[in-house]
């Protein structure tokens, strides 16, 4: 992989690290500290602001230089966090939890343009198919990593530290983070294939008027209009079923107060196993996306035997070994589904328009997150419902494998 890749890359990991302990710890205190599911429901309706800009994010980063909008945001950030440093020492407690709501806001706003110039990154240094697929498994590898490390610092907060201990702790891995953004150069060699002028102003309706461009495609791309529906019923009802796990883990395996964030843990290591496998079986992506629907199914089907043995054995230690296997199983089919569907969407697009496309698409997928949030309020914290949202998963893939259209998209050139 390109060396300037590989360090925006590595820069991106140690932002996850931070963003996505912080969002964690935030759905575990509100749920097991507070027992507030309305809460964590308002934590992922927050998502919104950042789903929603996804497309305009996508659009930005085709003709805008990545490494600068990752500059920006990245000063943006330390501005942000120094604000919120300030105030944990002038509010008790009840302010500071409003106070780490807007601030998980604001970060979910700035994403939008971060997120979007790390995914141009990762298909601009691709030369070919199988680069591609080495890219986009090395950036997953790093991401899994990243999630690695944030399960683990997660389970140190929920046990060591109270809520403006960890505060502080996330603000300054996040201000480090910044700082390590700060030194990617703007060169154009570092980003090679953006735009060959770069004296070019961007113009805000350009990139509205790219973003209803990537719009217009999803409704005519083969592969969007029947892969994309399958995704959309399957990220709701898997955001669903994650959603109420810490409630519902705290109740079934009260003895084990780590099990959220051991679940977490587990899904990052199987994701970096997974990953890794792939960077250097890179042909395994091209030789096995023909069975993409068996895989999903596979994928879904672990979750669906968690849930029957979460229904019907007691035992903490047999669960906790459930917990271990089956969610490793569900996150190795993951990763490999997820590589394959972006290495399809990256064949198939024009690359062109693909930031703006892939942004818009992960906006549709985004959006049931949030969704699921909401609705897991809703949800009873028992057995019998997480079997009915796995099941469904696991019924509406029985569905996929007698859909035809399959056959086109996965097969055809």
């Amino acid at each position: 992989m390109n060396k300037n890749f590989i360090k925006i890359i590595l820069n991106d990991g140690v932002v996850t690290v931070a963003t996505q302990t912080f969002n964690l710890f935030l759905i575990w205190y509100f749920a097991v500290k507070l027992h507030r599911q309305d809460m964590v429901a308002l934590l992922g309706m927050l998502q919104i602001i950042e789903i929603g800009g996804g497309p305009i994010g996508g659009a930005v980063a085709d003709m805008v230089n990545p490494a600068k909008i990752l500059k920006w945001v990245s000063l943006i950030r330390i501005c942000v966090t120094g604000i919120l440093l300030f105030s944990l020492f002038q509010t008790r407690i009840n302010g500071i939890i409003l106070l780490l709501l807007i601030f998980s806001t604001l970060n979910s706003l700035i994403s939008v343009f971060y997120s979007s110039a790390v995914e141009v990154s990762t298909y601009k240094f691709a030369k070919n198919e199988s680069e591609r697929v080495k890219n986009n498994a090395g950036f997953s590898a790093v991401s899994g990593i990243s999630s690695i490390l944030s399960g683990s610092l997660l389970a140190v907060m929920i046990t060591y530290l109270d809520l403006k201990s960890s505060t502080i702790l996330i603000i300054f891995l996040i201000i480090l983070s910044a700082i390590g953004i700060l030194n990617i150069s703007t060169a154009k060699n570092v980003i090679p294939d953006v735009i060959n002028d770069s004296d070019v102003n961007f113009k805000f309706n350009e990139a509205v008027s790219s973003t209803f461009k990537g719009l217009r495609n999803i409704l005519h791309e083969p592969i969007i209009q029947t892969v994309i529906p399958y995704a959309l019923i399957m990220n709701f009802l898997y955001w669903t079923f994650w959603y109420i796990q810490p409630l519902y883990l705290n109740y079934k395996i009260p003895n084990i107060k780590y099990a959220f964030s051991l679940q977490q843990i587990v899904i990052s290591v199987a994701s970096v196993i997974a990953t890794l496998v792939i960077q250097r079986k890179h042909t395994l992506v091209m030789n096995y996306k023909g069975h993409y629907r068996l895989l999903l199914l596979i994928q879904s089907g672990a979750l669906f035997l968690l849930s029957l043995l979460y229904a019907f054995i007691n035992s903490e230690k047999i669960l906790i070994t459930g917990l271990i296997c089956f969610w490793a199983l569900y996150s190795l089919f993951n990763s490999f589904t997820g590589i394959i569907l972006i290495t399809l969407l990256q064949e198939k697009i024009d690359n062109k328009i693909l930031g703006t496309t892939l942004g818009t698409i992960f906006t549709l997928l985004m959006v049931t997150a949030p969704l699921a949030a909401i609705v897991s309020k809703t949800v009873p914290i028992k057995s019998i419902s997480l079997i009915i949202l796995t099941g469904l998963m696991v019924v509406s893939l029985l569905y996929a494998l007698t859909d035809k259209r399959f056959l086109e998209v996965l097969h055809g050139d």
